[in-house]
């Protein structure tokens, strides 16, 4: 009897590490790493650096949200700043290709990991940009290294507390063996059936770029690693923000927030709105009919609202 139990367990473990390696191979094929890695201190972040090095126009740092990685910025962004200034791209500390600490849940150690990688590559006064979750990381930087920038750029950021919680699979990912299995055998399957629809609300009321899950990489995700990553940030995210939320005051370099009206995702009335009040001199856009993911949506409106900061 008990070889046999032993034997079940080995063919479900088996079936798991199958499930999980095949999500894993199959993404890093389709996305595989298209920059170099920096080392901070004791990890390693994937780094993708471009743009002329001589430019007089200040460089540009870009932090992507939560559930993608700097492809994300790289495609709306990214590769359109880059045509006239140096534009570095981080995958945050567990996303993508770049690796994590224990406590890299944390937002000023996330923050402290890109300001590491900015010293290292030699890039002096960057403007830092940052949507939705790389938000508040972008402002949690701005709150410690404010005096070592030229601006912060915050596209519909989380900033504030908000009510309820976070969706049930961030919360399954917390729990010993529950979240183990989730990671290995659920997520591959689930996360890929139900990407269409995260696209589209993320989006919505814009259009998403033509195939913009297999260009931003998003099956990158579902690796069980890369996904503990992402539901350990969002499940911690509440916390981390009423450590900072209080502290905005602080920032007294330029500061351009900009949000979508018709935003589902990060309330405008919680976080951009009350964020603009809380700063001094901080200007607010709020963009009519356009949804969570501004940055591919109103690209145009934003490269201005980035130069206005630069000026």
């Amino acid at each position: 009897m008990k070889k046999m139990t032993l034997i079940i367990f080995g063919l479900i473990a088996a079936a798991l590490l199958g499930v999980s390696g095949c999500a894993t191979l199959n993404a890093e094929k389709k996305a595989p790493r298209i920059g170099e890695l920096q080392d901070v201190g004791d990890i390693a972040l994937h780094v993708v650096d471009i743009g002329p090095r001589d430019s007089a126009k200040p460089p540009i740092v870009l932090i992507h949200g939560a559930s993608v990685n700097l492809r994300d910025m790289k495609m709306s962004l990214g590769d359109r700043l880059a045509a006239d200034r140096r534009v570095l791209m981080v995958d945050r500390p567990g996303r993508g290709y770049s690796e994590r600490p224990d406590d890299g849940y944390q937002l000023s150690v996330q923050a402290a990991a890109i300001h590491e990688a900015v010293k290292a590559r030699g890039i002096e006064n960057p403007i830092i940009v940052g949507q939705s979750f790389g938000g508040a990381v972008a402002l949690n930087y701005a709150l410690q290294f404010q005096d070592e920038m030229s601006g912060l750029v915050v596209l519909a950021p989380v900033s504030h507390e908000w009510p309820g919680g976070v969706a049930w699979y961030n919360s399954a990912s917390q729990i010993p063996v529950v979240g183990f299995l989730l990671r290995r055998l659920v997520i591959p399957v689930y996360g890929q059936l139900a990407s269409k629809d995260g696209i589209m609300e993320s989006f919505a009321p814009d259009e998403a770029p033509e195939n913009y899950a297999e260009r931003s990489g998003l099956a990158l995700l579902f690796r069980p690693g890369d996904f503990k990553s992402n539901a350990s940030d969002i499940a911690h995210l509440k916390d981390q923000i009423k450590l900072q939320q209080k502290r905005y005051s602080e920032l007294k370099i330029p500061v351009a927030i900009m949000t979508g009206t018709s935003d589902t995702t990060v309330s405008p009335e919680i976080h951009s709105k009350t964020l603009a009040t809380e700063i001094d001199g901080a200007s607010l856009t709020l963009l009519p009919d356009t949804g969570h993911a501004l940055h591919h949506a109103e690209t145009d409106i934003i490269l201005e609202a980035i130069e206005a900061v630069a000026e």
